[in-house]
């Protein structure tokens, strides 16, 4: 269910922005979509995010969706909103607690050449993101 809530926020970004979100080619740095949109709204810069082709359109409306895209891909699933609050968040004018958002959970595609990896005989890390958690992949010998 959470996971479902998830996608629906990279599903908005995806919508907002015109791209394809699992292709690491934003930024300078090469981020995936969801990652460079996290990294505008922390510099107030989100509006940069936006397709040019979408031509005129409501600022404020768009920045609020992309902000309900980030309560939607909080890393920890327990702070992400139910469907239904999602659906609440996006038809009404209701007030978004943006203090309580958090950097979202940035996963690679299976082929991830994104970050520094570190291998070992008995498992692979990847960095995946600026946040400050690590994922393991046990493998055998």
């Amino acid at each position: 269910m959470k996971a479902d809530v998830y996608s629906f926020g990279v599903l908005i970004l995806e919508i907002v922005s015109g791209k394809n979100s699992h292709k690491a080619n934003w930024g300078q740095d090469k981020k995936l979509l969801l990652e460079w949109a996290w990294e505008l709204y922390e510099s107030g810069r989100l509006l940069e995010l936006v397709d040019p082709e979408l031509g005129d359109f409501p600022e404020e409306e768009v920045i609020r969706y992309m902000k309900v895209a980030f309560f939607c891909t909080q890393a920890v699933a327990s702070r992400r909103p139910r469907m239904g609050q999602v659906v609440d968040m996006l038809s009404r004018n209701t007030r978004l607690n943006e203090k309580e958002l958090t950097a979202p959970g940035f996963f690679p595609d299976s082929g991830g050449s994104i970050s520094d990896k570190k291998t070992s005989a008995a498992s692979t890390s990847s960095v995946l993101s600026s946040a400050p958690f690590t994922v393991t992949q046990v493998t055998a010998r």
